[in-house]
C-alpha cells in the first residue's frame, strides 16, 4: 500500500519535470534527468535528485541555475497543484547513474579477462 508521501513524490516528480521544461536559465546545459523525489516526513521540503549526463562545466552550472531555479519551480508547482503547502525545492546531484556505469565497464572488463584465459 502507498503512503501519502510516496503518492506525493510521484506527483512532485512529473511536476517538477514539466516546471523545469520551462525554465529559461542559460545555466543549464547536458542532459537533465530528474531521478527522484524524496519528501520530508512533516512535508515541508522536497529533495529532488538529478543526474547530468556532460562535462564537468555542465554539471556545475546546472547545479548553480538550478539552486537558481528553485523558487520558480515552486512558484510554477503552486499554479499547477491545490494543495495546501507546496514543499521548498533543495535540488541533488545524484551520482547513481554514474557509479552504475563504473561498476558495468568493472563487470565487463572481468567478464572479458575470464574469456581471455580460457583455453
Amino acid at each position: 500500500m502507498y503512503t501519502r508521501n510516496d503518492r506525493l513524490n510521484a506527483l512532485f516528480l512529473v511536476e517538477i519535470s514539466i516546471a523545469l521544461k520551462s525554465v529559461k536559465d542559460p545555466g543549464l546545459s547536458g542532459f537533465l534527468t530528474v531521478t527522484g523525489v524524496e519528501l520530508s516526513q512533516d512535508r515541508k521540503v522536497a529533495t529532488v535528485y538529478y543526474s547530468v549526463f556532460g562535462e564537468t562545466e555542465q554539471k556545475q552550472s546546472t547545479t548553480l541555475a538550478l539552486k537558481r531555479a528553485a523558487k520558480f519551480v515552486r512558484h510554477v508547482m503552486t499554479k499547477r497543484l491545490s494543495l495546501r503547502v507546496i514543499p521548498e525545492i533543495v535540488f541533488k546531484f545524484d551520482d547513481t547513474p554514474q557509479r552504475a556505469d563504473r561498476v558495468d565497464k568493472i563487470l565487463n572488463r572481468l567478464s572479458d579477462e575470464e574469456k581471455g584465459k580460457q583455453p
